[in-house]
């Protein structure tokens, strides 16, 4: 996880985010909330880029600056929940795994993200850990959301991502999708 939780991030929100938007033709999408948690700055500086290339593909870069080492005092957090339309319904969790950061790099990490990503960016070894300080990049990352299309279902979906240090969040995104039926 070679720049902590912003690497991983831009490679999972990009799929969750994609595959949200576009993976059943069936369903109208709305990106209601992405916003940065965490103080700015201080762990990570980013930028990144993220281009439709067609209906279910998507390119995506980024620029990744890790401006402290991590190691396993940090904990990686990721969560996914669903809720129906209906204002004031509750989330219920598809998804929340939390584990210590090197634990996350050999198991998350490798089996999910590490082959795809090797081939278009300088991101670490799943073997690497601690994290030094390092400027990580990641170049024409295209995914193709047109495997997942047989899960979608309408409702609000919340995902984040998050890097933690004794509790505080140093980095992370929230992320809310509302998806309905076409009309």
């Amino acid at each position: 996880m070679g720049t902590g939780i912003w690497r991983i991030t831009l490679a999972l929100a990009g799929i969750l985010l994609n595959y949200e938007a576009t993976a059943n033709n069936n369903f109208d999408v709305h990106l209601d909330k992405f916003e940065r948690v965490g103080p700015a700055g201080e762990y990570f500086s980013y930028n990144y880029t993220y281009d439709k290339i067609a209906d279910m593909k998507y390119n995506m870069g980024g620029h990744v600056q890790q401006h402290v080492q991590l190691d396993d005092s940090y904990m990686v957090k990721a969560l996914m929940a669903r809720s129906e339309l209906a204002d004031g319904s509750e989330y219920e969790v598809m998804l929340d795994i939390e584990k210590p950061l090197c634990e996350w790099m050999r198991t998350i990490y490798k089996t999910y993200f590490y082959e795809e990503l090797e081939k278009v960016s300088n991101f670490p070894h799943y073997d690497t850990c601690p994290l030094p300080v390092a400027e990580y990049t990641v170049t024409d990352y295209v995914f193709d959301a047109e495997p997942y299309s047989e899960m979608m279902s309408e409702g609000r979906w919340k995902t984040e991502m998050m890097l933690t240090k004794d509790g505080n969040v140093c980095s992370g995104i929230v992320m809310i999708t509302t998806v309905k039926p076409k009309a």
